[in-house]
């Protein structure tokens, strides 16, 4: 009877050794269905990622001996907008992920006051329990739709000096955070000298839709071409500094930068050519996810 218990765990380990998932070429170590999405952690090669998708697509990634280090190149990217506002202190970010992008800004100056806006709790709890995210006085996460957090901050009067946006996937995006009039709400929302850098995509016929609808808020508009299909738009509310001071501006956060991983010139951004011939995304006209599927 021992002989025979004794196989079935023997099998047993064996068939649960042959059943780790294997995901974007790594362990899937956890793996939830939340009411939005189907949310995995997958580690390979000393690196662990945040992806909702099996086809491809991460949203966050680490180094699991230093997670203080930015791995993917457009959560580095999004500090161009930190290099064309060097001394914001409110800084408000859209989409979580696993929240490199407030920890990472949380190490550039410890006294900023950030605010998040996720839609997913289930995000929030993977991001604290595999990314080191943590909340405290001068970090606030909030649970909601971003729109509705933005609408509602403008009409309390809350300015930020920079907000970022990450809030949209490879393969999915919230079409009413695409918009001329929800764009139009960002800009509301900024204090004097205030910068927006989203993280938007850089190919596809959705890319000249969205240059479109920023430059019909904002005008001038800078872009950072960033590896894996995704760009970094940069646009301020009382428009850009020019090129001598963001180069000025970069070389003086250049050691703090340093310590996230972040190289000289790759914050370096270009003007974005004004584009022709697009009309700007609107409430009434937004076929963002159809544009991503052409």
């Amino acid at each position: 009877m021992r002989l025979e218990l004794l196989a079935i765990l023997l099998l047993t380990a064996v068939g649960c050794s042959r059943t780790v998932e294997k995901v974007h070429g790594g362990d899937v170590v956890h793996r939830e269905k939340s009411m939005y999405r189907d949310i995995m952690v997958i580690e390979s090669e000393g690196n662990r990622c945040m992806s909702f998708s099996r086809r491809g697509g991460l949203q966050s990634c680490v180094f699991m001996n230093n997670m203080n280090t930015l791995s993917l190149p457009y959560s580095r990217g999004v500090f161009a907008g930190l290099v064309a506002n060097p001394g914001a202190k409110k800084v408000l970010v859209i989409g979580l992920g696993g929240g490199v992008i407030p920890r990472a800004i949380r190490r550039i100056d410890p006294a900023m006051q950030i605010d998040v806006i996720e839609v997913d709790p289930a995000v929030v709890k993977v991001a604290k329990r595999y990314f080191g995210y943590r909340e405290d006085a001068h970090l606030r996460t909030h649970i909601g739709d971003g729109r509705i957090f933005v609408r509602r901050q403008v009409r309390a009067g809350v300015r930020y000096d920079l907000i970022v946006i990450d809030a949209f996937g490879r393969f999915y995006v919230p079409e009413h955070m695409m918009t001329r009039e929800f764009i139009g709400d960002v800009k509301s929302l900024l204090a004097p000298g205030g910068v927006v850098s989203s993280n938007t995509f850089s190919q596809g016929l959705l890319a000249p839709y969205e240059a479109a609808t920023y430059q019909a808020v904002f005008g001038e508009t800078r872009v950072l071409d960033m590896p894996l299909g995704s760009r970094i738009l940069v646009v301020g509310r009382d428009g850009l500094p020019p090129a001598a001071t963001l180069r000025k501006n970069n070389a003086i956060l250049q050691p703090r930068l340093w310590k996230l991983g972040i190289f000289p010139g790759e914050l370096d951004s270009h003007v974005q050519p004004r584009v022709v011939g697009y009309r700007p995304l609107t409430d009434q006209y937004s076929p963002a996810n159809l544009l991503m599927g052409q």
